[in-house]
């Protein structure tokens, strides 16, 4: 466990962080990010839903600014040529016939009249408004305009929305008479965020203390009957209007704005080219003469008609585009409000939930899990869940999840965790790795450092092979040389014998004197410690050969060893406290492998293994059995065998040794 130190700097740095993303998702700082994820889910994870059938649109596209120009004249077109479409897309009886134009304008009183009059014959057509945003204009000192706007509704408003200041702004209206005739009207006025898309629709309007609703929500009104008498309901989450079971009801934000599940593909809804259809009731203005629909194509649909045409200047920056019809817009709210299937946004409370949530989770996969690969491959696996999670909540529940605070949250809260574990506990871990260095190979550090670090080396019991191996005679060479030929010759032969040991993943325990005590299996390899120290005492005995050859070539006398090798269950950790802390492995496994090596002396031999050892080693190492000795401080005789080779077969060389068991 951490001392309390790091404790406390861990929370503090994790204070920290968590302050500095509230802050920041307070102050709106998260706010671009969120709305650019927001984007690449419209983009990627376009609605499984097909748009609500009854939506079509007649677009005034440049093939037909390009087909028409000669017979109707520049942009803006007569009103005549609306009034005749009119007239032929109510011959098919369409539910709704939706303009997304701003007659404000007079032409002349016979167009102005004729297009009135079709519109009122027809008793099904909306006219769009605007209202504009003249605060440039504004004079200090001047008193608010005051106008009169048809169309107010009655709003149960439980979300407060903000007015429109009649200081700023003033309506864009059509011509009173075309107003007249109209069955409906709406206004188109943009609600783009800070860096100018338009992602949120406004549904409704507060001017001058009353209420006016968008195109779109006074189309889908009158599409499903509601009557303008019944006051909608603005809640923070909900907007409803009319009856339960016909009326509308969508989510909404807490602003009160409608989300609308953008569609990529900029031809979900059908598109009639203007063209195409002018020349279905007037041929002959058409170069080719062909009649391309009949009015019964139209019939109980709502027939938006908009301009896609470079020259009609109507397009906004979306999610899907930068260049969106303005008909899209409306089409792509009317078919949400159609449908109840809106984007809604979870509560801002829920978002500071997620942020210390993730936060307490990237904290605790840096101090929980120690390891940096294993708490690194755990943070990217928490974002790629949340990734997930955000993506299926909006592609399945239509749910805006927040991604950037909360994924910032994490990764800020992971790295300072990471620098704070580094500057502390890190640099007690890094001291830690250089002591086990001394005596284990750089392997077994990694894997302890992987499975745990230093908790793996506070004290575990586990079945391990022990060997121990003393020099032969040492004293009586040591007596004979001067201390520093003394120390030369064993610091080579120790150094030598310790690169065998590590190479086979073995741990030397500690060096006594001349003798090496090592062991394997404390550390991985759990099945095959016992392989692995035979290997190495072999590779020990040959390495003695070839030291030997040198210092006989020095002049220096040579070296004999002896090895005693035992498997079984043992004890092994941190020894001692305060100034001195040594870690070893105690147990009679221990003691029979140094009793194990004495036996060398009086069998003649190197290489002596038990025979529990024996039977962990694989079928090819040939052994000799050397008989059942009495070990010190056991009741039972043990088998002994003397190693003859790592390979060419076990049992016709296991035969009783000449030399007679010990009793």
């Amino acid at each position: 466990m951490p001392p309390k130190r790091t404790v406390v700097l861990a929370a503090a740095v994790g204070l920290l962080v968590l302050a500095a993303c509230e802050a920041g998702l307070v102050g709106g700082g998260f706010e671009v990010l969120e709305n650019r994820s927001f984007d690449l889910r419209v983009r990627w994870l376009p609605p499984p839903q097909p748009p609500a059938p009854e939506i079509v649109i007649i677009d005034i596209d440049n093939p037909s600014f390009a087909a028409l120009s000669e017979a109707v004249g520049r942009w803006p077109w007569t009103r005549r040529l609306w009034a005749e479409l009119v007239k032929f897309l109510q011959q098919g009886k369409p539910g709704l016939i939706v303009f997304d134009a701003i007659f404000s304008g007079r032409e002349s009183e016979e167009a102005d009249r004729e297009f009135a009059q079709a519109m009122a014959e027809a008793g099904n057509v909306a006219l769009s408004y605007v209202f504009v945003n003249y605060q440039a204009e504004d004079v200090p000192g001047s008193r608010p305009a005051t106008q009169e706007v048809p169309g107010a509704v009655g709003v149960e408003d439980g979300v407060g929305l903000p007015p429109l200041s009649p200081r700023h702004y003033k309506a864009d209206l059509p011509l009173a008479a075309l107003m007249k005739a109209a069955r409906t009207l709406g206004a188109t006025t943009a609600t783009p965020d800070r860096d100018g898309l338009n992602r949120r629709v406004a549904l409704l309007y507060r001017w001058q203390d009353r209420y006016y609703p968008s195109l779109a929500l006074a189309t889908a009104a009158q599409a499903r009957g509601v009557s303008a008498e019944v006051p909608a309901r603005l809640a923070p989450s909900e907007l409803r209007w009319g009856p339960e079971a016909s009326g509308l009801r969508v989510p909404v934000t807490e602003e009160g704005l409608l989300v609308p599940r953008w569609r990529p593909d900029r031809e979900a809804f059908p598109r009639l080219p203007l063209w195409q259809v002018v020349c279905s009731f007037a041929p002959e203005n058409c170069a080719e003469g062909k009649r391309f629909f009949a009015p019964e194509v139209f019939r109980d649909k709502i027939v938006i008609v908009g301009a896609s045409a470079a020259g009609a200047f109507d397009v906004f920056a979306t999610p899907v585009s930068e260049f969106t019809p303005g008909f899209l817009v409306h089409a792509t709210a009317l078919d949400s409000l159609l449908s109840g299937r809106a984007i809604s946004r979870p509560p801002a409370y829920l978002t500071h939930l997620l942020v210390l949530l993730l936060a307490g989770l990237a904290m605790a996969c840096v101090w929980g899990l120690r390891s940096a690969l294993r708490s690194t491959l755990a943070m990217g696996g928490l974002v790629g869940v949340y990734l997930l999670v955000a993506a299926v909540a909006f592609d399945r529940w239509e749910v805006w999840l927040p991604v950037a605070a909360p994924l910032t949250a994490l990764l800020a809260s992971f790295a300072a965790s990471n620098v704070t574990r580094y500057a502390t506990t890190g640099r007690e871990l890094r001291r830690t790795r250089q002591a086990l260095s001394r005596y284990m190979s750089p392997k077994v550090v990694d894997h302890i450092f992987a499975h745990g670090g230093p908790d793996q080396l506070r004290g575990q019991r586990r079945e391990i092979t022990v060997m121990f191996s003393d020099v032969r005679n040492f004293t009586q060479f040591s007596e004979k040389r001067a201390p520093t030929e003394v120390l030369a010759v064993l610091n080579r032969y120790l150094d030598a014998m310790t690169e065998i040991v590590f190479a086979y993943d073995g741990v030397v325990d500690k060096f006594i004197g001349d003798g090496i005590l090592c062991y394997w299996g404390a550390f991985g390899d759990a099945d095959r410690h016992a392989q692995l120290a035979v290997t190495a005492s072999a590779q020990m005995v040959a390495k003695l050969g070839e030291l030997n050859e040198n210092w006989r070539a020095e002049g220096l006398p040579e070296l004999n060893i002896g090895i005693g090798i035992n498997t079984g269950e043992a004890v092994f950790g941190n020894l001692g406290g305060g100034k001195k802390v040594e870690f070893t492995v105690l147990g009679d496994t221990v003691n029979v492998a140094s009793r194990l090596e004495a036996m060398n002396k009086e069998f003649g031999t190197r290489i002596i293994l038990s025979e529990n050892s024996r039977a962990a080693l694989a079928p090819e190492v040939e052994v000799r059995l050397l008989g059942q000795v009495a070990i010190r401080g056991r009741e039972q005789k043990m088998k002994v065998y003397e190693l003859l080779s790592l390979s060419g077969g076990e049992t016709s060389h296991e035969r009783p040794a000449e030399t007679p068991a010990r009793g």
